[in-house]
């Protein structure tokens, strides 16, 4: 037998063997039909997530109460004015007792954080609707 006549009679066996498989593996009783629908991928609902927002509250006290002696001179504002915390992003205004940094801190700003400021002081500083100081050097008119 040549090399070719080989091939073909295990070719037709081939042939024959899957056909016969596919022969055996009819339909009997037990199968049921699957429609195209119920082969379609049912859709997984998807949590969104929202980023939450930080809103930052008008500086407003109460804070602990001033009990040191004034030995400044100030100036009252005829009306109060909102200024805002100039301070690089992550860090703090430090809120003091009295006009210098001598005095204890009593709270803290963020950037852009606005305060009410009702006097001005010999020194520069401003004190705030709360009776407390802010150096003006670290407040702006505007934010920024």
């Amino acid at each position: 037998m040549k090399n070719s006549e080989i091939k073909k009679i295990v070719s037709v066996l081939c042939v024959t063997a899957v056909l016969a498989g596919f022969t055996a593996c009819g339909k009997d009783d037990k199968t049921t039909e699957t429609s195209f629908a119920e082969l379609t991928p049912t859709p997984i609902p998807v949590e969104t997530t929202t980023t939450p927002t930080t809103t930052i509250p008008v500086y407003s006290g109460p804070l602990p109460s001033s009990d040191i002696a004034v030995t400044w001179a100030e100036t009252t504002l005829d009306t109060p004015v909102i200024m805002y915390a100039a301070v690089s992003e992550g860090e703090f205004l430090r809120v003091r007792k009295g006009p210098s940094t001598d005095y204890d801190i009593v709270g803290t700003l963020t950037r852009n954080q606005q305060v009410q400021i009702v006097a001005v002081t010999d020194s520069s500083w401003y004190k705030t609707s709360d009776g407390f100081y802010i150096s003006s050097t670290y407040l702006t008119q505007q934010p920024s």
